[in-house]
């Protein structure tokens, strides 16, 4: 006996829900992967502030330029978060949308998250406010014992990195509705 083909709605909101897993399995590592960061910086600080007999302050570089490469890493999977609502969006939504005569107040989700009042920046602040806070110890070591070629390349290098990471974090990427599906939907 053939299965019956699901109707359309049906496989939008089957589409919709695994999306919503893979959303929230990308916010779960995002999560993580910010906890090691505040940890592996923070201990990492510590124990070179600790030991400034046995350690180079020039090693302050290293939580530095980890948090920054932290940072990136949670960018990314921020956009995937986004990419994903995207799809939602202009995919999936508009095509329940038109399967459910649904009426044209009714916010779905991804629409609902869409509006400017539901818009906040404040884990992107926090992100680059604890990596700043790694990049001051390390550009006050790289001046303490002032080596040319090293302090420069190095100050160089955080410079051009964390500017880098202020703009991936703040130049959120801006998908445009891409209105012939919502036209084919309606």
């Amino acid at each position: 006996m053939q299965e019956p083909i699901p109707n359309q709605y049906q496989v939008a909101w089957n589409l919709f829900t695994e999306l919503r897993k893979e959303t929230l399995e990308s916010q779960k590592i995002r999560a993580q992967v910010i906890g090691f960061k505040i940890t592996f910086i923070s201990t990492g600080v510590a124990l070179i502030a600790s030991n400034p007999d046995k350690l180079s302050s020039v090693l302050f570089v290293i939580p530095a330029f980890a948090a920054i490469f932290f940072d990136l890493l949670i960018a990314s999977y921020g956009f995937s978060i986004k990419r994903i609502g995207h799809y939602c969006r202009t995919h999936i939504e508009q095509r329940m949308r038109a399967s459910c005569s649904l009426p044209d107040d009714f916010l779905l989700w991804q629409e609902f998250l869409r509006q400017p009042k539901m818009r906040q920046n404040l884990g992107d602040f926090a992100n680059i406010g604890m990596t700043l806070l790694a990049l001051v110890p390390a550009v006050l070591a790289l001046f303490k014992p002032f080596h040319p070629i090293t302090s420069v390349g190095l100050l160089g290098a955080l410079l051009v990195l964390f500017v880098y990471d202020i703009g991936a974090q703040s130049l959120r990427w801006r998908f445009k509705d891409d209105r012939s599906i919502q036209n084919q939907a309606a």
